[in-house]
């Protein structure tokens, strides 16, 4: 487990990952946008530049984690809460799209859109509570 720092020393320690990989993330994306030639650019490549994508992503989910692992029981329990939803619902929506093609009632779906939706799941799961009155 890791240490319990202060709330602002967690959130600096969190910034100073998250955001350079939010930043690296725009500008590979941007970049590979660029960069790539849809029929031209060598496969190689064009894999380099997607795992060079998703790095700054996984990079934030680690910072989000470690985050939540530095800091006091009630807001760790609180993020945790609302993490293991939005993996709840983002793995349900994963099972209903799967089973959806399986049976063939629709066409196939870009499994980029489960990350975003994660990350939108894990927002309103941390907010939608706090709406209604329900702290944890």
């Amino acid at each position: 487990m890791a240490q319990q720092l202060g709330f602002n020393a967690a959130r600096k320690r969190y910034h100073r990952v998250f955001w350079p990989a939010m930043l690296a993330y725009v500008v590979i994306v941007l970049g590979g946008a660029w960069l790539i030639d849809e029929g031209t650019t060598p496969q190689w490549l064009a894999g380099l530049v997607a795992i060079a994508t998703a790095l700054p992503v996984c990079l934030a989910l680690w910072a989000i984690v470690r985050w939540m692992s530095e800091t006091d029981e009630y807001t760790r329990i609180k993020h945790l809460k609302a993490f293991a939803r939005a993996a709840a619902i983002t793995v349900s929506g994963i099972f209903i799209v799967g089973f959806m093609q399986l049976f063939e009632v629709v066409g196939n779906f870009e499994v980029f859109w489960f990350g975003p939706a994660f990350f939108l799941a894990y927002g309103l799961s941390t907010c939608v509570p706090m709406i209604f009155g329900k702290t944890v």
